[in-house]
């Protein structure tokens, strides 16, 4: 097997946004977007992680927790998607190295299918195996081209595309597995004589189509994984949608919620069977609610741990705390220790 490496593209400044940040550092569910996408390349164990920065980018490092596995390229000027990649061919001296590209604003993209993309690249033995998707209206994202065959042949960006383009279904998710060899060759012969003046990665596949090369392809089920952020509605219904994923996890462990639309809980918090948990209630951080426990409305807990069978009144706030076992916290009691407890 190739070893596996990744580049995650995160330059770029989010317009949309109406914001001085930088886009990917935006959270979903108190983590920054783009280390989402480093999480998913980690679970991948790619050996190294390149990640392109531009915008602000020391706030975009900044953000990210300390990896080994980590480096960064600066894209000085916003000149494509191809350029933003091709900046980073000296990090890749393995020909036969593959290289996941993933895009640090679309954050909930699960390990899972990309783990198909590179299952599907090892097997055909491809140059470039592509992530696509259908719509029945794909708006403004690039159309999937194919020959009489049905082989993958081209990728053209809507503003590219004539009329019967517009009409493809099949869309381009803007994520893509290459062989590293073949990816920066064929980047080398790309031109940015196109309707946005810009290196497009997406040029790549018809290069590689008309050498003679290997494309395939993974159609993707759950269109929520590569939804992207553009802006702060996307950003507030994207996550909606996956802390609704963890409630309803814990709903379907034994977990008793009431009102549970009103309830935040985030991605480390691990709840024992029967605990019972009330209204307007954040719980967040490395908190651990064993079974038993009972927690009342309005509270907040964040990295603290409810042992077994005990009551929390309800206005309540616990950060860096432990509650032991058949204890009852008053209506109103705030336990905050200054370092997490071992």
């Amino acid at each position: 097997m190739n070893a596996l490496a990744a580049i995650i593209l995160a330059a770029g400044k989010g317009t949309r946004m109406k914001s001085d940040r930088a886009k990917v550092t935006f959270p979903i569910a108190d983590k920054p977007m783009v280390q989402r996408v480093v999480d998913t390349a980690l679970a991948m164990q790619c050996e190294r992680i390149c990640i392109v920065v531009g915008y602000l980018k020391e706030t975009v490092i900044s953000c990210l927790e300390e990896d080994d596995h980590l480096e960064f390229v600066e894209q000085k000027e916003q000149l494509g998607t191809g350029h933003a990649v091709s900046i980073t061919e000296a990090l890749f001296k393995n020909p036969e190295q593959d290289i996941l590209i993933l895009c640090g604003d679309v954050p909930l993209l699960t390990p899972q299918t990309v783990n198909k993309i590179y299952q599907e690249h090892l097997a055909t033995n491809a140059a470039c195996t592509v992530l696509t998707a259908f719509l029945d209206d794909p708006g403004k994202y690039g159309r999937m081209l194919r020959d009489a065959d049905g082989k993958l042949c081209g990728i053209i960006e809507y503003k590219d595309a004539s009329p019967d383009q517009r009409q493809i279904k099949e869309w381009n998710t803007g994520i893509y597995c290459f062989n590293a060899k073949e990816l920066f060759d064929t980047l080398r012969k790309t031109s940015n004589d196109n309707q946005q003046g810009e290196y497009y990665l997406t040029d790549a596949v018809e290069i590689l189509y008309k050498a003679g090369r290997t494309i395939a392809s993974v159609v993707l089920e759950d269109l929520m994984e590569v939804s992207g952020v553009n802006s702060q509605e996307q950003l507030a219904e994207l996550e909606d949608i996956y802390v609704d994923k963890i409630r309803k996890k814990w709903l379907n462990s034994g977990v008793v919620m009431h009102n549970p639309n009103t309830i935040y809980i985030g991605d480390d918090v691990i709840i024992e069977t029967d605990v019972e948990i009330s209204q307007n209630t954040v719980i967040k951080g490395k908190c651990n609610l064993e079974k038993g426990c009972v927690i009342g409305p309005n509270c907040y807990l964040e990295h603290s741990t409810v042992c077994n069978d005990t009551i929390l009144q309800g206005h309540n706030i616990l950060v860096n705390a432990i509650i032991h076992e058949h204890e009852i916290l008053e209506f109103g009691a705030h336990v905050v220790e200054e370092t997490p407890y071992e």
